[in-house]
């Protein structure tokens, strides 16, 4: 007993440390599947995260498992009885892999050479974002203080993962905004980095025009050119804009039951379940707030999804980023139309000298 305890408790430390050491997500990630490996003597280990859809778990990193075994299909959430059990929130453990139906692929893990397994959630709050696995080479029952420790291993890595992730992001997004004057690049680009980073369905963006009555489309990722060419987007017909265009932001968690979205029967088509719409605000010196509402930055999910206060913090960050490229775009192509504007004046005072 006191072995086991002085082997969690240097797990402990070694998960520490990775989660204060590297800088990439990627190296997050394996540092701390090579503490677990290392400091409690398992075979190999896992994380894999769910895709936009939560149909499938995509492979996020490994350590121990031989390339065979990492490409042996899809994990699909449907056909695996162990990952629906630990999206639930439930640590599951698998104490021989050649004789329990959960596992999808038992034959691939006899081959591996893997005995047992024990799965445990990644978890933020209510959410489960994907799966952290270990796995012994022999069939075991482990003891419940290591479970109880893996429980905790899976929230941590799951707060860390994300916060490596938005990090990083952010990062990128600041390097594309001063990379480019082209408003739509940019916000495209923008748009692209948030839905791959928060594993969203698709994003979009759209600006108030001069009128202030409609939201033109400016740029979008992951939407068809049906849903995108559904109709204007009228302010006073949109319960949702209209919050948000006074700086709120607003969730939607199942656009089938809300009367505040414009067209639900076509985001019903399109995919969409659940919405998250952020204001974009610039600064305004001529207006008494020293800012105003310019547009709105929109994400989706496939599925009815409840927002937690660390993505609505990034989402509203992405944001004012996205009106400060669109600020630096329409300051240049102002200033680039003075001086064509100048131009004749120029060339005639140089005629005349």
């Amino acid at each position: 007993m006191e072995d086991q305890i002085l082997r969690l408790c240097r797990a402990i430390s070694a998960v520490t440390d990775a989660m204060g050491a590297a800088a990439k997500w990627q190296d997050l990630l394996t540092d701390i599947l090579r503490a677990l490996v290392d400091e409690l003597g398992y075979k190999a280990a896992s994380v894999r995260q769910l895709d936009a859809e939560r149909r499938t778990l995509e492979l996020a990193g490994a350590l121990g498992l031989s390339e065979g075994y990492l490409v042996k299909g899809m994990v699909e959430v449907d056909k695996s009885g162990l990952d629906r059990e630990v999206l639930g929130g439930k640590l599951v453990e698998i104490a021989d892999v050649r004789s329990d139906p959960r596992l999808q692929y038992p034959d691939a893990a006899v081959r591996e050479g893997i005995g047992s397994l024990i799965a445990a959630p990644l978890a933020l709050r209510d959410r489960v974002t994907g799966v952290l696995r270990v796995y012994s080479s022999r069939p075991r029952v482990a003891p419940e203080t290591e479970k109880h420790f893996l429980q905790s291993v899976g929230k941590l890595t799951a707060r860390a993962l994300i916060s490596a992730q938005h990090s990083e992001a952010m990062r990128t997004i600041s390097r594309q905004i001063n990379s480019s004057l082209d408003m739509q690049a940019v916000l495209t680009a923008i748009l692209r980095r948030t839905v791959d980073e928060l594993n969203y369905k698709a994003g979009i963006v759209r600006l108030l025009t001069p009128t202030g009555q409609c939201l033109e489309l400016a740029a979008a990722t992951g939407l068809s050119q049906v849903y995108l060419s559904k109709g204007t987007v009228d302010v006073d017909r949109s319960a949702m804009d209209q919050r948000v265009l006074k700086g709120e932001l607003v969730t939607i968690y199942d656009v089938a039951s809300d009367p505040g979205y414009q067209y639900p029967q076509e985001a019903l088509k399109e995919g969409i379940r659940s919405i998250l719409s952020v204001p974009m605000i610039a600064p305004d010196r001529s207006g008494p707030t020293g800012h105003k509402v310019i547009g709105v930055l929109r994400v989706y999910s496939s599925q009815p999804h409840r927002f937690s206060d660390d993505e609505v913090s990034f989402l509203q960050i992405i944001a004012g980023f996205g009106a400060i490229a669109l600020q630096n775009a329409r300051l240049y192509h102002a200033l680039d139309r003075r001086v064509d504007l100048l131009q004749p004046d120029k060339n005639g005072w140089q005629r005349i000298m």
